[in-house]
């Protein structure tokens, strides 16, 4: 699926406040001596901020920087997490070892658990071992729970609830994401926090939010032409560049199919930027009901209704009031059963 939350890494170059406490980041380490440049690693700002030589085998950084920012040690390949803590950290990649305070050891270990999981995960899809693949994905988002559970007093959660906010259910989150909670506003978190507030917008109960946008005739239409006037909506988000564009797209042919003569209409709304590109994908696969696009690579889409992740869709009742937001894997066309009968 098309993750537009990664772009940019969405406000990830925030910094935390100006009064925020200063401590001092002290790493010492062995490497193998083919690990001739060591790197260390914002997170926050994902990209490298200090490099140093490692010196027949061993290596140092010493640098002012923000208590609880997260950072990365070592050269692409093989890279140790940590935060800052004001706490010295002693780091081993001849032996694969990290000793520093007790929150970054246990940090480590779970970077290894899930480090580990994502590896079998890679190895079992370029396998083509979807079972398995399966398997290990549900096993690292039950670890990544258990994580954020098991530190809500502190600040490690903030480093794995972005991606935890992709497959935990938005009342979860919500309470994931308190202001309590000690991590709630740390920077990396950002993306958890606008995908939770992007969910807000789509909401159940809420009614449907006004959009204007040319059509494939380019002509401006306005989405109150069906929302709100009497008809069951669904809007499709979509782009013919999204990674599970066709096999959504024929669920959406099913449905207009099936359910059309029963009173469903469908608006498509591309984020496509190519004109012909959109137009050809429209007419191939027999796309009959009206499309939407504005063909920029911000599209109106995104924040009007909080469209970073492709595809989506939103189910408008008769009134215009959201019936039910991004129900995939069966879950539309039982929907859509329940209303209009089998």
């Amino acid at each position: 699926m098309k993750r537009l939350y990664l772009l940019c890494g969405i406000l990830l170059t925030l910094l935390l406040p100006a009064t925020a406490q200063q401590v001092q980041l002290q790493i010492d380490g062995t490497a193998p001596t083919e690990m001739q440049l060591i790197y260390l690693y914002d997170i926050a700002r994902q990209q490298p901020v200090d490099s140093v030589v490692n010196t027949s085998g061993a290596f140092h950084f010493s640098r002012q920087t923000e208590a609880g920012s997260f950072y990365k040690v070592g050269v692409p390949d093989v890279m140790f997490l940590l935060l800052s803590d004001g706490e010295p950290v002693s780091i081993n990649f001849n032996r694969g070892t990290l000793t520093g305070s007790s929150l970054n050891e246990r940090l480590h270990r779970y970077d290894l658990q899930a480090s580990n999981l994502e590896m079998r995960m890679q190895y079992a899809y370029m396998a083509g071992n979807k079972p398995l693949l399966d398997s290990l994905r549900t096993a690292r988002q039950k670890l990544l729970k258990y994580i954020v559970s098991e530190n809500a007093g502190n600040l490690i959660p903030a480093y794995y609830i972005n991606e935890l906010a992709y497959f935990c259910p938005y009342a979860e989150m919500k309470q994931l994401l308190s202001p309590d909670k000690p991590y709630a506003d740390h920077p990396i978190a950002q993306p958890a926090r606008t995908m939770l507030a992007d969910y807000e917008l789509k909401m159940p109960g809420r009614r449907f939010h006004e959009m204007s946008m040319p059509d494939s005739f380019n002509r401006l239409r306005q989405l109150s032409e069906w929302c709100g006037q009497g008809k069951y909506v669904l809007l499709h988000f979509w782009s013919s560049t999204a990674d599970d564009y066709l096999r959504d797209l024929r669920r959406i042919v099913y449905c207009y199919e099936e359910f059309h003569p029963k009173g469903l209409e469908v608006v498509g709304i591309s984020s496509d930027t190519d004109k012909q590109q959109w137009l050809r994908a429209i007419n191939e696969l027999h796309m009959l009901w009206p499309q939407l696009c504005d063909l920029k690579a911000n599209s109106a889409a995104s924040e009007t209704w909080g469209i970073h992740t492709l595809p989506a869709n939103v189910l408008i009742a008769p009134d215009g009031y959201i019936v039910a937001a991004n129900l995939f894997n069966g879950d539309l066309e039982d929907k859509l059963e329940e209303i209009f009968g089998e």
